[in-house]
């Protein structure tokens, strides 16, 4: 079983020390600043683990630990007085090593010692808590063991350890659970992008004069109350839309502009004028039927929004605006399809009722499953990753799909990239596209796609700030104007290990690390532009997928002081029809030549 990723270690150790550390018992033994800290955190775990697997408050979780000094190998204690089960845990908070064999011997031991109610040599943490300990031992039906790890495993030296325990019929300890639990990193990462999904939607929904077809898709469709559909939103907002391909654009477009003028001047008409609404839900459910009104409610479990965001999310901001406002005579055609969402036929629907529609390829990226882990993980380094269009998607801590695309782009070694940027970045944005499937791989992790996005901001407002201040109409300006995508992706490929690194990068720094090579190569660009563009245009020669390549290739022998290897020389001879892009071999070699900043 593979370990935590370290990326994901170091969300969860940021998680531990926010949320957990302040709520520990105090530390018992003596240590310098750096080892206290760290000691702290691995005593978290315990309560980490605690709050997950029974949800508990990260302050009642952190009460429980008594790792510490002469622990005895258990790490945390906690009893759950509902299912009369005593928790005893030890934790292994390290980023590769198994949980070993003597590890799980300390832990038996402890636990030997705990249940003889034999507390010599325990330290404070549990000796504060005899009494409580003595109680919860006499009152538990249960005694479950758990074994939290973040390493790749348990080893079986260690499973044939504890396996002793529980087999000792010496120990007269029938309450004891003869199967240790085990929290592991893949329920760990479960648990921390969890934190961020949005929670599904289960709600009621009346129809009015509703239908039902029953096959392929156990489907219903009637007549709903707009302001109940406003309701909804108000209550769940995005989570409402969670597979739509878009969140709510703004009142600026026509569309949303001509929704809230039919609300305000002829909501009775509002039927007529709307397409209506589509959802998809994981269960339906008809309940009771009103015989006065003949709306009957059904009792939706998964509702998702797919086509029609922008109809309840206009009304709702039309709502909000003009509280006054009556909107109760405004009705809408609403369909509700039984089908999963993530499931290939609700990705099928949504695709289809919104290709009726002018929506952009690149929306359709929103069904990339790859793209909401991204979402998640980039909301624990504090950032917001809008891969649907929205209309707030905008501040320094925002990141759109459309920056993602340009950013993964630009670190590719296929000179083809630049130019796509420059004359065809819609290709990039198609999810069915092989272009965006080596863009966003499903090794791609959230902390990597922020520091590129960081790195790939200040190196863009470097160029442009080059390109504003060479003399109008200069050759100098259209170069750094037209070989932007060049420049960036020379430079980004010195910056791979920052990108890679599995923790943020500080902002700002950037800036300091990056101006004086950046600069350079900006006088490189220029020097070889000169002697390169000929006769021709910078607009026309940076769209052309051979002078890229070549001038690429050029550029980077030279920035990165190769000009003397013996390689390149065979390297440069080497333009092979069947390889993957143009100069592929030499292109490949002098980007794994790049000297990390």
């Amino acid at each position: 079983m593979p370990a935590l990723e370290p990326q994901y270690m170091t969300i969860l150790k940021k998680v531990l020390a926010d949320r957990f550390v302040p709520f520990l018992p105090p530390l018992l033994g003596q240590a310098n600043p750096a080892d206290q800290a760290a000691k702290q955190i691995s005593r978290a775990f315990s309560a980490f683990a605690l709050h997950k697997l029974l949800g508990l408050a990260p302050k009642d979780a952190a009460a429980t630990v008594v790792d510490d000094f002469n622990d005895k190998g258990i790490d945390a204690i906690y009893y759950h007085a509902p299912t009369e089960t005593l928790y005893l845990l030890q934790t292994k908070l390290k980023e590769s090593e198994q949980f070993k064999q003597d590890e799980a011997q300390s832990f038996c031991t402890g636990i030997r010692l705990l249940l003889k109610q034999d507390f010599t040599g325990f330290n404070a943490n549990v000796l504060n808590r005899k009494t409580e300990i003595e109680g919860v031992l006499d009152a538990c039906s249960h005694i479950r063991l758990v074994v939290p790890y973040t390493g790749d495993g348990v080893s079986q030296s260690a499973i044939d350890a504890m396996q002793v325990l529980l087999d000792d019929d010496d120990l007269d300890e029938e309450r004891l659970e003869k199967q240790v639990q085990y929290y592991t990193a893949a329920e760990i990462v479960r648990d921390l992008l969890a934190e961020q999904a949005y929670r599904p939607v289960h709600t009621e929904i009346a129809l009015q004069k509703h239908a039902k077809v029953e096959s392929p898709r156990a489907t219903y469709y009637g007549i709903a109350r707009l302001a109940d559909l406003v309701a909804l939103h108000r209550t769940h907002d995005k989570a409402l839309y969670e597979r739509n391909i878009r969140y709510f654009l703004g009142s600026r477009s026509d569309v949303n502009k001509a929704i809230k003028t039919t609300l305000r001047d002829d909501p009775g008409s509002f039927f007529y004028l709307n397409n209506g609404v589509t959802a998809v839900c994981d269960e339906i459910e008809p309940k009771g039927k009103n015989p006065n009104n003949g709306l009957r409610k059904f009792k939706v479990r998964g509702l998702s929004i797919i086509n029609g965001a922008q109809t309840v999310a206009s009304a709702a901001e039309f709502v909000a605006q003009h509280p006054d406002s009556n909107i109760d005579d405004a009705k809408v055609m609403l369909t509700l399809i039984k089908a999963p969402a993530d499931g290939p036929f609700g990705k099928r629907v949504t695709k289809a009722r919104n290709h009726q529609n002018p929506v952009q390829t690149a929306n359709f990226a929103s069904l990339d499953e790859n793209q909401e882990r991204l979402r998640q993980e980039i909301a624990h380094l504090g950032y917001t990753y809008h891969y649907r269009p929205e209309a707030a998607a905008t501040g320094s801590t925002a990141i759109s799909l459309d920056e993602a695309l340009r950013v993964q782009a630009s670190q590719q070694d296929d000179p083809r990239y630049a130019v796509w940027l420059k004359s065809e970045p819609a290709r990039l944005a198609n999810p069915e596209s092989a272009e965006y499937q080596a863009l966003f791989p499903a090794t791609l992790s959230g902390v990597a796609l922020v520091n590129a996005v960081l790195c790939h901001r200040e190196i863009r407002k470097l160029v442009v700030d080059y390109e504003q201040k060479a003399a109008a109409r200069s050759l100098e300006k259209l170069i750094y104007r037209h070989a932007l995508h060049v420049i960036t992706a020379v430079m980004m490929k010195r910056l791979r290990q920052r990108i890679g690194a599995a923790v943020a990068i500080d902002g700002a720094a950037i800036p300091g690390l990056i101006s004086q090579p950046l600069d350079q190569l900006r006088q490189q660009t220029f020097d070889l532009g000169q002697q390169r563009l000929l006769g021709e245009g910078p607009l026309a020669y940076f769209r052309n997928q051979g002078s890229v390549a070549g001038f690429l290739a050029a550029l980077m022998e030279t920035h990165f002081a190769l000009t003397a290897d013996p390689v390149l020389p065979n390297l440069r001879n080497i333009n092979n029809a069947t390889d993957a892009y143009p100069r592929k071999r030499l292109l490949d070699y002098l980007s794994g030549k790049a000297q990390q900043l």
